[in-house]
């Protein structure tokens, strides 16, 4: 998935502008955010309810927030163009184009942390619709399971993958799920203030991934 995540963003062959060639090429980032639309039946039991049974955070509030979905994947996006300008290879799903009917919107999610070498999720103030729960659960859950699937509980500590997440947020955000990401996963949260704020916060985040490769205790991607 590297190489193909790579290949994709040297051709700019997504539904995304064409991207600008960066210095860091197999340093990927991958920016999540909720400005997708989710198939909510798929991440429910067969036979569930949708109406009674799907939490607040899938329908998108838009009255409630702050920001129109335009405005969300605009944030998105100059915060992945602000970091493509510091040299890392940034990018969101829509940049890769991977079609839908090959691979749903949270395999890709997955599949796109498990490749990168950092994640972040960034989160402003968009209503009841945050998709914490879905997306950002699935893809934590997904890092520490495959890692501590084999060893003894009491070693089953958060996984080295884990560190390379980040969830940015509006201090305005509240979900049960932001406290599950340091409580549960030993995730990072940090709260922005504006889109610049938001792009300094996921280039330091970057920048400590990348000096753990090179000099501490997280293994090299290559």
């Amino acid at each position: 998935m590297r190489d193909r995540i790579v290949d994709a963003l040297r051709r700019s062959d997504g539904d995304s502008e064409a991207l600008s060639p960066v210095r860091r090429e197999r340093f990927l980032v991958y920016l999540m955010g909720p400005y997708r639309t989710f198939d909510v039946d798929a991440m429910l039991p067969a036979g569930a309810d949708t109406k009674a049974e799907v939490p607040s955070f899938a329908t998108w509030n838009q009255d409630s927030g702050e920001y129109a979905e335009d405005d969300v994947l605009r944030l998105l996006q100059e915060t992945r163009d602000c970091l493509r300008e510091r040299g890392f290879n940034a990018f969101l799903a829509i940049d890769v184009g991977i079609d839908l009917e090959e691979m749903d919107a949270a395999t890709q999610s997955i599949a796109f942390a498990r490749a990168s070498n950092a994640t972040v999720f960034i989160a402003p103030q968009v209503g009841d619709n945050l998709r914490v729960g879905i997306e950002i659960g699935s893809v934590f859950e997904d890092l520490f399971a495959t890692e501590t699937m084999d060893r003894p509980a009491a070693e089953a500590t958060p996984p080295e993958r884990a560190r390379r997440l980040m969830v940015a947020t509006e201090p305005s955000v509240r979900s049960a799920m932001l406290g599950s990401v340091h409580s549960r996963w030993d995730a990072s949260v940090r709260t922005f203030s504006d889109a610049a704020d938001c792009c300094r916060l996921c280039a330091q985040f970057s920048t400590h991934i990348q000096n753990e490769e090179l000099y501490g205790s997280v293994p090299r991607k290559d």
